[in-house]
């Protein structure tokens, strides 16, 4: 199952605590250490999508409503990394200001944040905890995903109200 796929993690929990320092790039084009996202010690769901892939922005999509409705209100921040060759702003821009999306979107114009998170390919999903810490990877579009973010994404947060 799809579910047990997104467990099967090759990070142990605690290795990460910062994003690698390479440039990513705001949808205005403005260059960003990959180092500076973070989430005030909240989760961080990060989605790797492709502009003109059907699957990776319908993935997106409904990774996005999940989040918006149930996940938003619990602190839970959403990025979301286009990893399109070559990352052309032109596009990504329509998509992410069509749909009306409120979450911070950068493009990893080289595909070198993409290769340091070791990602072949999108969609994508890392869950962060609360100390920047992999807490569970996706490969591959599902299905039932809201639900199964959410499931995970709350399992996260009782982990991290245990660990107070």
């Amino acid at each position: 199952s799809l579910i047990l796929v997104m467990f099967a993690s090759g990070f142990v929990r605690g290795q990460i605590k910062q994003l690698p320092d390479v440039t990513l790039y705001t949808l205005d084009g403005i260059a960003v250490s990959a180092s500076k996202i973070t989430n005030d010690s909240m989760p961080m769901l990060m989605c790797f999508w492709k502009t003109y892939d059907n699957e990776c922005c319908e993935q997106l999509k409904l990774i996005y409503d999940a989040y918006d409705q149930s996940l938003r209100p619990k602190g839970v921040k959403m990025v979301a990394i286009c990893i399109d060759g070559g990352g052309c702003v032109q596009h990504v821009k329509p998509f992410i200001y069509g749909h009306d999306f409120d979450m911070e979107v950068y493009v990893d114009k080289n595909g070198d944040f993409k290769r340091l998170m070791g990602i072949v390919d999108a969609p994508y999903n890392i869950l962060f905890d609360q100390y920047m810490s992999v807490y569970c990877r996706h490969s591959g579009a599902c299905g039932n995903v809201d639900e199964m973010a959410c499931q995970k994404i709350n399992e996260c947060l009782a982990l991290m109200e245990n660990d107070k």
